[in-house]
């Protein structure tokens, strides 16, 4: 005769083994990581705004998210694959296609499986670009932890003469998103395993 510790047991390691049919990716879907990027601005036009162009505060301007096949990784010291997408949740249409070193471009690199960050250099805005200072048009640029954003708020003035385009700084946190088979697997488990204590209780 089972122990009550062991009845109780029972059922949850068989939900364990129920829900793992549910965490088992898809064939086309099995190798492909999303993970999800947000900047915390140190220096940048965004965190104070500029009311005289119509341009709200807004430090946390840039948040997105990237995929890629963690196939490619062994694990093994300093990797860089390539970026399946990129795009940021505010703006889709801002993505890994302007980087103008795209389908080079953008790249992830890791460090013996650890995620050091994205490389993606996106310009979004090339109407205001000035060539005399080399300014490409309206950018941001991410590398590893690091963020660059490139604003010329003089453009959209009257008086554009003298243009003087303005470089923002901050930093770059990263996040995983789970796969939703495997947070389905998760819940089924769970539900499984109270639904056996309550029987119990």
């Amino acid at each position: 005769m089972l122990n009550p510790i062991s009845q109780i047991l029972k059922p949850i390691a068989a939900g364990a083994i129920f829900s793992s049919i549910f965490i088992v990716p898809l064939p086309t879907q099995a190798n492909t990581v999303e993970y999800g990027f947000t900047t915390n601005l140190v220096e940048s036009i965004f965190i104070e705004g500029a009311p005289e162009i119509g341009l709200e505060a807004n430090p946390d301007f840039y948040k997105g998210t990237f995929t890629f096949d963690e196939s490619l990784l062994t694990g093994i010291g300093l990797e860089t694959i390539p970026a399946l997408s990129v795009a940021l949740e505010e703006d889709p249409h801002v993505n890994q296609d302007l980087d103008p070193r795209f389908p080079d471009f953008p790249t992830v690199s890791f460090q013996d499986g650890e995620l050091l960050g994205l490389d993606w250099l996106a310009i979004y805005h090339p109407f205001s670009a000035v060539p005399e200072l080399d300014y490409p048009g309206d950018f941001l640029r991410i590398s590893g932890t690091e963020l660059t954003d490139g604003f010329d708020p003089t453009f959209y003035t009257p008086e554009d003469d003298p243009r003087t385009p303005i470089l923002g700084f901050g930093t770059v946190e990263y996040s995983s998103i789970p796969e939703p088979t495997l947070i389905l697997g998760l819940l089924t488990f769970t539900a499984l395993g109270v639904t056996t204590l309550k029987r119990k209780s």
